[in-house]
């Protein structure tokens, strides 16, 4: 599989990457199949947090012995049961802390390569002293790059995620985009223009980027008439992927899944390619008309 220099990092991604959110929802030896076989297909990054679960655990529990095979990216503010708090976040250096020690045990490694605040506003990441936190077990060689998950909630995410990348202080940002879920297309270019590392997600899931709501995107897809840009054999998901990766500024897309079927279809979709030019620039003014645009920064 193809690799992208992830932004000023020394690190090079594939153009495919692992979300391991879905491991949930898995028994442990499908876990392991599934592990093993992102792994051999050639992905070698795969991104998790603190609280998805089991995923940390089942990670580190089936392919913590291939740790030079793969990128581990994980996410901190994340609360988990054993915290006594009912809260899904928690903004603190000492959480912080926590998350790193608690996560470095589940995976079975000493150290994270990519750190990610797990959608926390900008003014949450100050009164937090999040960066500081973060640089403190960078330091420590807990972890080596440091980064900032962005959510989709539209003129929410929009305004906390410029105000970071002005910090200048994260080398990689988690960013929802999709085919309908277009509100952080330039932004994701300012991002790479500051030379850091670019991870889309949400690529196939609008309904996942908070876009809009379960089902609402059929209608919008049927609007702009997408099914005629389709080529022969292809499906909407592998076009959704596809329109998502002819973005020139990323670095890695990250995809879950339960199913090695599945896996092999996100693969198969990524080697196939970006849309050509003329059906790329088709589908943006198709989306304009229907006011699908990306925001301005």
């Amino acid at each position: 599989m193809n690799t992208r220099k992830f932004g000023r990092t020394d690190l090079q991604v594939t153009e495919l990457g692992y979300g391991a959110m879905e491991l949930r929802k898995v028994e442990p030896a499908q876990a392991e199949k599934l592990l093993n076989g992102v792994l051999d297909s050639g992905i070698n990054l795969i991104d998790t947090a603190p609280d998805y679960g089991n995923s940390e655990d089942l990670i580190g529990q089936f392919i913590s012995h291939r740790r030079n095979e793969y990128i581990l990216a994980s996410k901190c503010g994340c609360n988990v049961p054993d915290d006594g708090s009912d809260a899904r976040h928690i903004w603190t250096k000492d959480q912080v802390t926590h998350n790193v020690e608690h996560s470095l045990q589940r995976l079975k490694t000493d150290h994270l390569d990519l750190l990610q605040i797990h959608s926390a506003t900008a003014e949450e990441v100050k009164n937090g002293h999040l960066v500081a936190a973060m640089q403190e077990v960078q330091q420590q060689g807990k972890v080596r790059h440091i980064g900032y998950t962005a959510t989709g909630r539209g003129e929410f995410g929009f305004s906390d995620l410029i105000e970071m990348l002005s910090w200048d202080v994260f080398s990689f940002f988690q960013i929802p985009y999709g085919l309908l879920a277009r509100i952080h297309e330039n932004s994701i270019t300012q991002a790479a223009e500051k030379n850091a590392g670019i991870i889309l997600r949400g690529t196939v899931k609008p309904g996942y980027a908070r876009a809009y709501e379960k089902g609402e995107w059929d209608a919008l897809w049927e609007q702009a008439n997408l099914d005629n840009l389709l080529s022969d054999h292809e499906d909407r998901y592998r076009f959704m992927l596809r329109y998502a990766i002819s973005h020139p500024d990323y670095s890695t897309t990250i995809i879950g899944t339960s199913s090695l079927d599945h896996l092999n279809d996100n693969i198969q979709s990524v080697e196939q390619g970006p849309l050509p030019d003329g059906i790329y620039q088709e589908v943006k003014n198709r989306l304009d008309a229907l006011g699908i645009t990306a925001r301005e920064t």
